[in-house]
């Protein structure tokens, strides 16, 4: 299903963070001149698919930009078709038929995150890129939010009788940047990278806390290694990201990956 093609629209609403939106967008810049055509996964009212839409259009590449989300009548980008889409992140796209692919503050909100990433490499063709954010559950700030009130930054209780899938109160999945990783690599993916929006001064204080991190951590790689080494060895590059600078003190953590 596509929204229709409505003038005069107002400018869309961003409902993530601007310095998120600036961070994907110089990340997918490099990957436009390429691509055919690129998939904006939740994209709300279409605040970053107006800027992804006008870089594509003011180069001169020939990519198509399509988008899709829960609301699809909330979208504000006229000449950006947008397709509904579920709570399960089932994608309404042929297999092998998106060159390039990004999802900002979405993840947090699927109720099967696993679907979602076999969907999206589902319609990746091979060596296509995703790029996806989320919330920081593993900044130092959030640790310690966690570890005295049982919720990481930007979770809490839910509406259980009531229905908010679009803002905080639908965040309903708090997910570290390993266990992204995890889903990532089952579903048929190469992280290749990994970075934050920007460091958060709350976290960058808290770093007095970075050697007992290491010293926690490394007591987790003894072990692995001890009792199962292959898994440890295939799980290096994985551990050592959790427990970097980036993901310590970053405020959203954004992740590129590449479709095998």
């Amino acid at each position: 299903m596509t929204n229709p093609a409505v003038t005069g629209a107002p400018a869309p609403v961003s409902y993530s963070l601007p310095r998120t939106n600036a961070k994907v967008l110089a990340l997918l810049e490099s990957h436009l001149a390429r691509a055919g055509r690129v998939l904006d996964i939740g994209a709300g009212e279409g605040y970053l698919a107006r800027r992804v839409h006008d870089w594509i259009k003011s180069h001169g590449y020939p990519a198509k930009l399509e988008a899709c989300d829960l609301f699809p009548d909330n979208f504000r980008v006229p000449e950006v078709p947008c397709h509904a889409i579920n709570l399960h992140g089932g994608l309404p796209f042929d297999d092998q038929s998106v060159d390039l692919a990004y999802s900002v503050e979405v993840l947090e909100h699927l109720e099967d995150q696993f679907l979602f990433f076999r969907e999206v490499q589902r319609v990746l063709r091979p060596g296509g890129r995703f790029v996806l954010t989320t919330p920081n559950v593993l900044s130092l700030t959030s640790r310690v939010r966690t570890l005295l009130a049982g919720f990481p930054e930007l979770f809490g209780p839910l509406p259980i009788h009531g229905y908010d899938p679009q803002h905080v109160g639908g965040h309903i999945h708090p997910v570290s940047v390993y266990y992204i990783s995890y889903m990532a690599e089952k579903a048929g993916f190469r992280v290749i990278g990994c970075t934050t929006d920007r460091v958060k001064s709350g976290s960058a204080a808290l770093l007095i806390l970075w050697p007992l991190v290491k010293l926690g951590s490394a007591i987790v790689a003894m072990h692995a290694r001890r009792n199962s080494p292959a898994i440890h060895e295939e799980n290096r590059q994985h551990l050592a990201r959790m427990n970097s600078f980036a993901v310590l003190t970053g405020r959203t953590v954004i992740i590129e990956m590449e479709r095998r």
